[in-house]
């Protein structure tokens, strides 16, 4: 796990959309976007812990717009996400997106349907901006809706659905690893979460732990 000690800066490019839908979206902002994994370059150097390049990403602050190329970017950890409009930090908004990222971005990213990035998008955003429940209209909630889709595909409501059924269903997603937080000043960009990787020194630590806890295992076995 990477928790940066200091923010590093960054400078990103943008290369396009990779799984994504164009999506209609209204409370705290009323927009029409594209919802998806996106795709980038590091121009100057990967930083450490980053994904190699091109790494993907999903973004995490709906008030501002993305920009090409996004400059001083604060590399910091999802740990301390705090985006424009995201909800109080007490209610796990971060935790919530993280393990939405964790768990279902792969899948996303290696499908050939967009409709998959597109609703883990929507959740993401919901659980950010909202109570987490549905990214529909919620009429119980009335006024008090701070997220919800106005128009979609059915697969991507769906699946935004389902993966929000899901974490509602666990209590894992307060022990979900820290991803990647590209914090981007207000105005300047997008802020997105991407995967962090080991340290060289940490996968050797890990392997050698692997290999001891074999060795001891086949002492006991020989005992």
């Amino acid at each position: 796990m990477f928790v940066p000690a200091a923010a590093q800066a960054a400078t990103i490019d943008f290369l396009g959309l990779r799984n994504a839908e164009v999506v209609t979206l209204a409370g705290v902002r009323s927009v029409r976007a594209w919802a998806g994994e996106m795709q980038w370059a590091w121009l100057d150097g990967k930083p450490a812990g980053a994904s190699s390049d091109p790494f993907y990403s999903y973004c995490v602050d709906l008030l501002n717009n993305e920009r090409d190329p996004q400059y001083d970017v604060a590399i910091q950890s999802t740990d301390v996400l705090k985006a424009d409009g995201m909800l109080d930090p007490t209610q796990a908004a971060a935790q919530k997106a993280v393990w939405l990222f964790d768990t279902y971005a792969t899948a996303a990213h290696e499908s050939n349907y967009g409709y998959l990035a597109a609703g883990l998008q929507l959740a993401i955003w919901e659980v950010l901006y909202d109570d987490g429940k549905t990214v529909k209209f919620d009429a119980t909630a009335g006024a008090a809706n701070r997220f919800y889709v106005t128009q979609a595909s059915a697969q991507a409501l769906s699946a935004a659905e389902s993966y929000l059924v899901a974490l509602n269903g666990t209590a894992n997603y307060m022990t979900a690893p820290s991803a990647l937080w590209l914090d981007v000043a207000s105005g300047k960009g997008q802020d997105q979460i991407t995967r962090t990787v080991p340290e060289p020194t940490t996968l050797l630590l890990l392997a050698t732990g692997g290999i001891g806890m074999a060795v001891r295992r086949r002492k006991s076995s020989q005992a």
